[in-house]
């Protein structure tokens, strides 16, 4: 009686894929990517929200302390620097100002302060702050040649 053994020959072994053990690698590595990769584009988002409502606090602060400096009395230069943050991005956020014409005289100086709010919490990652505030102030000097009454 004769046995029929199969043998393989090395020819037959090549043939064969290697890559059928990896199968579904790619949908695990993913499924550990996916989140991280989410986790970095919600970050950048935060960081263009804070780095937006910074550069629109300080152009908000230096204009209204520049229009109240202008001005020839300190209340022309409140109402000068009120006029002035209503125009401006600021108006139309969670923002709040702070005019300073104590030091109005000539050679003396207008500090005006804006503080904005800025929303995170819509983002989704649990390690950043609901909303944060964002503070500018802005010093603009009297001219002491201008008249001041």
């Amino acid at each position: 009686m004769r046995i029929a053994v199969r043998t393989y020959s090395r020819r037959r072994a090549r043939r064969r894929p290697r890559w059928r053990g990896e199968r579904g690698t790619m949908s695990v590595e993913m499924v550990l990517i996916a989140p991280a990769l989410l986790m970095v584009v919600m970050l950048v988002v935060a960081a263009g929200r804070w780095v937006s409502a910074e550069g629109m606090t300080q152009a908000a602060a230096r204009d209204a302390a520049r229009a109240a400096s202008m001005e020839r009395s300190a209340g022309t230069a409140a109402a000068a620097a009120a006029s002035s943050l209503a125009v401006a991005d600021t108006a139309a956020a969670e923002c709040r100002s702070d005019t300073d014409v104590s030091g109005f005289s000539r050679g003396g100086s207008v500090k005006v302060t804006v503080s904005c709010q800025v929303r995170l919490a819509d983002l989704g990652l649990v390690f950043l702050p609901g909303t944060t505030t964002v503070t500018s102030s802005s010093i603009s000097p009297v001219d002491t040649w201008r008249g001041t009454r």
